[in-house]
């Protein structure tokens, strides 16, 4: 395979419309530059191909998938010694991935210049974490598990499913139990979270591929919503559109305390608020500003939001006026491919499933969470870990989903196999 041809199948990504369509910011200049420099390189135009990713690089500094192209692109010019440092950068950031199965990277594994990389890359791969996790409950089925809530006051699980389109009670026992009310027309049900003294759940619904496959065609998919719920009778109580109507993605949710619900948009690139759960949901933060936002959570003093988006890390939002910035990270951090953020003790614990290995992180912030100061694994290369997504916390410990049947799917939204494993809901230690 030709150099270019690599280069470009790995990343000839045109930015999501969303980021499009808005002035331009660092999420949407590094889709642009990245998309220009694959376009660059199949052209065989590699001084500009250089220039473009390293322009991407300097708007979103540690995407490990663009450390790899820019070191692909260095080997195709020759530029062996500028290939290793980026490979060496790349084990840094304390993620794995086999250069002698690099087509284009291959001639360098095995040789002394690459010896220090791969000893690293070598580390990153032992499990970490395995002592402190225990299995706690499995949902069987092809729903597909996005998140889970506790409901102490009936001593019951709350997990809502994404190809199921609903959410399921779990029992101490295990056994499963429908939730919510019967034709609802909903999609998939993503994030949820409890209001201001748990009287009521606030959960988002959106027509995501794995729950709208099996729609007749010509069908209309359900509408995006976010819903308040009877937790007593499992009754939807209301339902509030959002801006943006069918284009929006609604996905997780933070609840302040005075029953303000945040709400990331996915789809969109924005994050939406409800003002003291009534009204008409707003836009806080414009569409277009993140790539793909996902876990949100509140800062302790309640003045700031911290959203985790997809292509760029952790991004502090103010709770008033919207204004965003990204969270300054240490040069070693891979924040990317980051889907359910929990707070706990002050800081943030992290799901991050589109790495390898795919983790569990403590990040520790300064005081105003603009500065992240320290990151912690908790957990890696564990093979009860596939496609980690949301978690709560519950006695000392984050509960969370650590198989989520995400992987199960193919990327119309379908089942790969008709048998697929169950997904698995686990308990980990912190200490």
């Amino acid at each position: 395979m030709r150099l270019t041809t690599l280069i470009c199948a790995v990343a000839c990504l045109t930015a999501p419309a969303a980021l499009a369509q808005d002035a331009e910011g660092d999420v949407a200049a590094f889709f642009r530059l990245r998309s220009e420099g694959a376009a660059a390189a199949q052209a065989g135009d590699m001084a500009a191909a250089r220039a473009r990713l390293d322009e991407a690089d300097a708007r979103n500094p540690g995407h490990p998938g663009l450390t790899l192209m820019r070191a692909r692109l260095a080997m195709g010019e020759g530029r062996t010694a500028d290939a290793v440092v980026l490979v060496e950068r790349y084990a840094g950031h304390g993620l794995s991935f086999d250069p002698a199965a690099d087509r284009t990277l291959a001639p360098l594994a095995g040789t002394p210049a690459l010896a220090g990389a791969e000893a690293r890359l070598a580390r990153n791969r032992e499990p970490v974490g395995a002592d402190r996790l225990t299995p706690l409950f499995e949902v069987a089925g092809s729903g597909l598990t996005e998140a889970v809530v506790w409901d102490a006051a009936r001593n019951r699980w709350l997990v809502s499913q994404i190809a199921g389109r609903t959410i399921l009670s779990v029992d101490g026992s295990g056994a499963t139990m429908p939730f919510l009310g019967d034709a609802l027309n909903l999609g998939g049900v993503l994030g949820m979270a409890w209001a201001p003294g748990r009287t009521r759940l606030w959960a988002a619904t959106a027509p995501v591929p794995p729950a709208v496959a099996d729609l007749p065609a010509g069908a209309a998919p359900p509408a995006p919503a976010l819903l308040r719920i009877d937790p007593a009778t499992g009754r939807v109580l209301a339902r509030f559109d959002l801006p943006g109507g069918a284009e929006a993605s609604p996905g997780d949710l933070a609840v302040a305390s005075d029953g303000t619900v945040f709400v990331s948009d996915s789809a969109r690139g924005a994050v939406l608020v409800l003002r003291r759960g009534n009204g008409e949901v707003e836009t806080l933060l414009a569409p277009g500003t993140l790539g793909s936002p996902q876990g949100i959570v509140l800062s302790p003093d309640g003045r700031a939001l911290v959203v985790a988006d997809y292509p760029s890390g952790l991004w502090r939002i103010d709770v008033v006026t919207g204004a965003a910035i990204r969270a300054s990270a240490p040069d070693d951090a891979s924040l990317i491919g980051i889907d359910g953020l929990v707070a706990h003790d002050g800081a943030i614990l992290a799901l991050q499933n589109g790495t390898a290995p795919q983790r569990v992180l403590r990040i520790d912030l300064n005081a105003d969470w603009t500065v992240i100061e320290r990151i912690e694994v908790l957990v890696a290369n564990l093979p009860a870990i596939d496609e980690p997504t949301n978690g709560v916390l519950l006695d000392g410990a984050l509960v969370f989903v650590a198989r989520s049947q995400w992987s199960d799917f193919d990327g119309e939204g379908r089942p790969k196999s008709p048998d697929m494993a169950p997904a698995r809901v686990m308990r980990l230690a912190l200490d």
